[in-house]
């Protein structure tokens, strides 16, 4: 049994939660089998809906509230634009224009010519949309659904526009804001938002350029709201570290990927318990963000490249006819895999309430005992069983 008394921080009084572990709110990957099974070993579990389409966010909302009657939370991704037409907005194009796909360039036309068994040949004509997923208009619809299915705790990346963090306030909903630098902690603090979470380097998916053990002290430092720590956190050790940083906690990713709930590929898990130290890279070929993903012949095709890489949300848009089929199709070759350092600590797929216990109780045992972690044959067993 853990005692979560150990564990008790300003994060789980502010969340509701008994343990300082956050479910990542991570795109396709955290749905509703996911974010219950955190929440209901006594974490935070989150839905991640990245760029997913209106119904999907209300159904999924509605399938947690059947799973459990605890706390969880949403995932939003408001993106910010390096234009300045208009300031702070991702350009949208009259709707009477909607936009088109960029051409693929000449250099990835091989991956047109040649697919992975099971993935369809793409489209070579331009697929029009009248509201871009990857948008502040999209995204925006999506806070409408979080506000009305009083779903009461939102998380947003890659920006934190101040007109979103007043609605949420409004409504009662905690706010937290994924940040890489202090600069941008330090204004979130200063729109409202309640909890920051300190992704660092190591983490899966858009992440910055700072380390997480670097990142987490200097927030504790500027901040007056709790910090979570985020990237490269996978054992009981690394929360307990993060605590002992000041941290409020933590919020795990790539951790949760390797468990049954997860809605990423078979293939995908797979990988992530085989991990190396240098299979993954951070790149900006899929999205136009920079993003720690499994390194492939896509990542690889693009070097040399760069300057031709769009901003978001055009780069997606030109790629994704070669890369939805891929990841439908589980292809570790061609597909987007969001993955962060950390797996090189992963080495089995355990379920995910299991994952959070096991981190809570290591951290605890760690704590109550001064930081000594016992004989290292036994974190390697507790590890290899599953957590």
């Amino acid at each position: 049994m853990t005692n979560s008394r150990l564990l008790q921080t300003e994060a789980c009084r502010r969340l509701g939660v008994s343990l300082p572990i956050v479910g990542a709110p991570m795109g396709g990957v955290a749905g509703p089998e996911l974010a219950a099974a955190v929440s209901s070993a006594g974490g935070l579990g989150m839905l991640g809906h990245a760029n997913s389409d209106l119904a999907a966010v209300r159904e999924e909302i509605r399938h947690v509230k059947d799973l459990i009657d605890k706390p969880f939370g949403v995932g939003l991704l408001f993106p910010t634009s390096d234009r300045t037409e208009p300031p702070g907005l991702v350009h949208e194009p009259p709707q009477d224009s909607p936009p088109e796909r960029n051409p693929l360039p000449l250099f990835l036309r091989q991956f047109q010519a040649v697919q992975p068994a099971g993935v369809p040949a793409p489209s070579r004509s331009p697929r029009p949309r009248r509201v871009r997923p990857y948008s502040l208009e999209a995204a925006e619809q999506r806070l409408d659904i979080v506000i009305e299915e009083n779903v009461p705790v939102l998380a947003c990346g890659l920006g934190t526009p101040a007109r979103v963090v007043k609605r949420a306030k409004a409504h009662g909903i905690q706010v937290i804001a994924l940040v890489g630098s202090r600069r941008a902690a330090v204004e979130v603090e200063e729109r409202g938002v309640d909890i920051v979470v300190a992704q660092g380097h190591e983490a899966g998916g858009h992440t910055g350029r700072t380390t997480t053990f670097v990142l987490v002290p200097q927030l504790v430092d500027a901040l007056r709201i709790p910090v979570l720590a985020a990237g490269g956190i996978s054992d009981g050790r690394q929360l307990a570290a993060a605590l002992m940083l000041g941290a409020s906690g933590v919020l795990l990713g790539t951790r949760l990927l390797a468990t049954p709930e997860a809605r990423t590929a078979d293939s995908h898990k797979a990988r992530v318990v085989e991990m190396r130290e240098d299979d993954t890279v951070v790149s900006r070929c899929y999205t136009g963000k920079p993003s720690r993903v499994l390194r492939n012949a896509f990542t690889d095709a693009w070097k040399g490249h760069e300057n031709e890489i769009l901003p978001m949300p055009e780069q997606w848009e030109m790629v994704e006819p070669v890369v939805a089929p891929a990841k439908a199709a589980g292809s570790l070759t061609l597909a987007n895999w969001p993955t962060g350092q950390g797996a090189v600590l992963v080495r089995s797929i355990a379920p995910a309430a299991e994952v959070v216990r096991q981190l809570a109780a290591e951290a605890a045992a760690l704590i109550s005992n001064g930081g000594s972690g016992g004989e290292r044959s036994d974190r390697e067993g507790a590890r290899c069983s599953g957590s």
